[in-house]
């Protein structure tokens, strides 16, 4: 399976900055609506807002729609972060999928390849994901996961088979009908083999994927979730409107 984003959202979703990272022990990031970036698909363009602040606590936006004219889909959920984190970090966010009207339903985009792509995320699903500011990074993004795509190691995915539930932590929350009634915690160790990058290595696969894992997450640039359905983690979720609509809330979001 792919977990790559196309490459127009990679090149949207980048801007390579230099910055000299800070160890971190726990931390909480704060929760500030104009702190968080949400990226949407609207039809062929990326386009970027902040959230808003939850008063009770969070941060929240409203899914575009999947059935518009353009359709829109989410991409993913950023905050700046520039802290150095190792294998003994873990990554956990809070979320809430809250019902604003009707009884809506999650569609990802199409490219995924829904429902015989991957039918265990389809219509789409939410996982950790952050970016990092490798020195090979390059200013243009290849086209496909090859030998030259020497920024395949900049993006990763939280990665396992544990799905979160209203009731137990898990690596991705994969989107039903209707909100959510309780919070839903994903929670990952940054461990190599918890996580794939943009080309679907693993952290564990080999030596190299593992030597650039660790400086990945020693020079982390962004940090949040994604969206994304059938063969890809990042392609993008939306509502059906004429179903109803709804808002992602991210409740906190932390490193331990």
């Amino acid at each position: 399976m792919k977990r790559a984003i196309p490459t127009m959202v990679i090149a949207a979703l980048s801007a390579l900055l230099l910055f000299f990272p800070v160890a971190a022990s726990a931390s909480t990031i704060n929760m500030v609506g104009s702190q968080w970036t949400v990226y949407d698909l609207i039809g062929s363009q990326v386009q970027s807002s902040h959230t808003t602040t939850v008063p009770t606590g969070g941060v929240e936006f409203p899914f575009p729609n999947a059935t518009g004219t353009p359709p829109g889909y989410t991409l993913e959920l950023l905050d700046s972060y520039r802290t150095s984190l190792t294998t003994s970090n873990t990554l956990t966010a809070k979320i809430n999928v809250v019902v604003t009207s009707g009884n809506p339903v999650f569609q990802g985009n199409p490219s995924g390849g829904c429902p015989d792509s991957s039918p265990s995320l389809c219509p789409g699903a939410v996982r950790l994901f952050f970016e990092s500011n490798l020195p090979q990074a390059a200013s243009v993004f290849p086209n496909s996961c090859t030998a030259t795509n020497t920024n395949e190691y900049s993006f990763w995915w939280s990665n396992t088979p544990v799905a979160a539930t209203q009731a137990t932590p898990g690596s991705y929350y994969q989107f039903t009908t209707g909100g959510t009634i309780l919070p839903v915690t994903l929670e990952v160790k940054l461990d190599p083999r918890n996580w794939s990058d943009e080309c679907g290595t693993f952290g564990n696969q080999s030596y190299a994927a593992t030597q650039e894992f660790l400086a990945a997450i020693a020079k982390i640039q962004f940090i949040g979730v994604s969206f994304g359905s059938g063969y890809f983690f990042a392609n993008g979720v939306g509502v059906d409107y004429t179903t109803g609509t709804a808002n992602f809330q991210l409740i906190n979001y932390s490193t331990s």
